[in-house]
């Protein structure tokens, strides 16, 4: 009898070695997890940008086809960072006051402006500050397939920006070394 319970009490309680392997499974277990959360939250980044994109876009689309003068005159035209300074004319209402009178090539100017540069969630002070776009390193490229351009030529659009949530990690964003990806959304329409 002496000898059954001298292994018994050989066996009760853990060790020492017994906790730290529990410890180093649990830890390898968080860490898997947390890797798992940060890599979702990098993929909803990237979901958001593109939503945003989409949106813009077809905003702006719709705003060209709301100034068919514009769009004769070929002033949606454009392949450049559309983001700046506030067009000198303001041709919509804000804080109260009325809109500007706005020529047509300039309620162009205003719409490609307003619809890829501010951003809708967070109010920002106009003026001459630069307002950054909500797109890193954004070019906007609006074609019309005719020259001269008319009032129902089909037109195409192509937005571009750069990500750096869906590349490496460990390269920096400052890097030469095409750390950062680039995103395109395309659509060709007739205003």
């Amino acid at each position: 009898m002496s000898t059954m319970l001298s292994i018994h009490k050989k066996q009760t309680g853990s060790s020492l070695i017994e906790v730290l392997i529990a410890l180093l499974v649990f830890t390898i277990g968080i860490q898997g997890v947390t890797a798992l959360q940060f890599q979702s939250v990098k993929d909803s980044f990237d979901s958001a940008q593109r939503s945003r994109g989409i949106w813009a876009a077809q905003e702006l689309i719709n705003r060209i086809r709301a100034n068919p003068q514009a769009r004769a005159n070929g002033d949606y035209v454009l392949d450049a960072d559309p983001c700046g300074p506030a067009p000198a004319t303001y041709c919509s209402e804000r804080d109260g006051d009325a809109a500007d009178d706005c020529t047509t090539t300039e309620m162009a100017t205003f719409d490609i402006w307003e619809a890829m540069c501010l951003n809708p969630s967070s109010a920002q002070t106009l003026g001459q500050t630069i307002i950054q776009s909500p797109f890193l390193n954004l070019n906007l490229e609006i074609a019309c397939a005719d020259t001269p351009c008319r009032t129902n030529s089909e037109y195409s659009l192509v937005m571009e920006w750069q990500s750096k949530s869906v590349t490496d990690d460990s390269a920096n964003i400052t890097d030469a070394d095409n750390s950062l990806k680039t995103q395109k959304f395309e659509q060709v329409f007739v205003p």
